[in-house]
C-alpha cells in the first residue's frame, strides 16, 4: 500500500494571529528573536517577511507593566466583646 504524501508535509502557518502566538510562545520558552524564524521555518511553511514583521512590532513595544495594587491600611485590630 502507498504512502500519502501529505504525512510528510508541514503545515501552512499564514494566519498573523497565530503566527504572533506562536512567536510569544517560543519567546516565552527562552527562544531568542533572532532564532524564531529558523524555528519557525524548521516546521512550518510560514511566510519570513511576515515573521519578521511582527517581531520588529514585539521589540518595538515595552513590555506591559505589572499593575501595582494600591497600598491598603492595615485594618482595625480591635476585639470585640461578644459575650
Amino acid at each position: 500500500m502507498g504512502r500519502n504524501v501529505d504525512d510528510c508535509a508541514k503545515r501552512r502557518l499564514v494566519e498573523h494571529d497565530e503566527i504572533e502566538f506562536a512567536i510569544r510562545f517560543m519567546m516565552s520558552r527562552g527562544v531568542k528573536p533572532d532564532d524564531v524564524p529558523v524555528q519557525l521555518a524548521r516546521y512550518y511553511y510560514v511566510d519570513i517577511d511576515e515573521v519578521n514583521a511582527i517581531l520588529a512590532g514585539i521589540e518595538a513595544k515595552p513590555a506591559p507593566a505589572e499593575k501595582q495594587k494600591p497600598a491598603r491600611s492595615a485594618p482595625d485590630t480591635k476585639l470585640r466583646n461578644v459575650a
